[in-house]
């Protein structure tokens, strides 16, 4: 009979620290995500007051309702982003070659056809690139709407703190749906980027 509750001791231990695993291993969880939404949304926050004032420009300029324009807004703020993102690891790679300084043999030199047809792929992959990610990020911009709305209702702050609390509840937003629901997301959005077919 001792030796039966010396075997049950242990075993009431490890059954009652598991919960306290359980939430330690949950606060550091939350802890992560706070700060992958904070070093996230603070870059997002400034590019949302530029796209704040494309958008205002947009609608002041044309007969677009609210979702068109928000939709050619996050394009056009979207499309520098994708060409800077897809262009520069192409410069920093020729930057760093050993090799930019000689002179390739005539079978492999490049013709002004070549170039071209090179350029043209390239503008076109990128635009493809930026409406897909436009489209992707539509949800995300009506809770940002939504939450900025209800925000400016409740707690009657200036807009820029509406703007950012609306923009940092979209971030931990989208990353909850990246870790837990589709983790995938993150490298296709690399490989369309970079390695996807036009």
């Amino acid at each position: 009979m001792k030796q039966k509750k010396h075997i049950f001791i242990p075993v009431l231990l490890s059954i009652s620290i598991m919960p306290l695993e359980f939430i330690a291993e949950l606060v550091f969880a939350l802890i992560d995500l706070a700060r992958m939404t904070i070093i996230v949304s603070i870059p997002a926050f400034l590019i949302v007051l530029l796209a704040q004032k494309l958008n205002q420009y947009i609608r002041e300029k044309s007969s677009l309702s609210w979702i068109l324009a928000a939709f050619s807004t996050t394009f056009l703020v979207l499309l520098p982003i994708v060409f800077i993102l897809y262009l520069v690891p192409f410069w920093a790679g020729y930057a760093a070659s050993p090799l930019v300084s000689e002179q390739a043999p005539a079978t492999m030199q490049l013709t002004l056809i070549d170039y071209a047809m090179a350029v043209i792929a390239t503008i076109s992959k990128n635009l493809l690139s930026a409406l897909l990610f436009a489209v992707m990020l539509m949800p995300f911009l009506f809770f940002a709407a939504f939450a900025e709305e209800k925000i400016r209702e409740r707690f009657k702050l200036p807009a820029i703190a509406n703007t950012f609390i609306a923009t940092f509840l979209t971030t931990a937003l989208a990353w909850i749906i990246i870790l837990f629901v589709f983790p995938w997301v993150v490298p296709a959005i690399f490989w369309k980027l970079y390695w996807g077919p036009i």
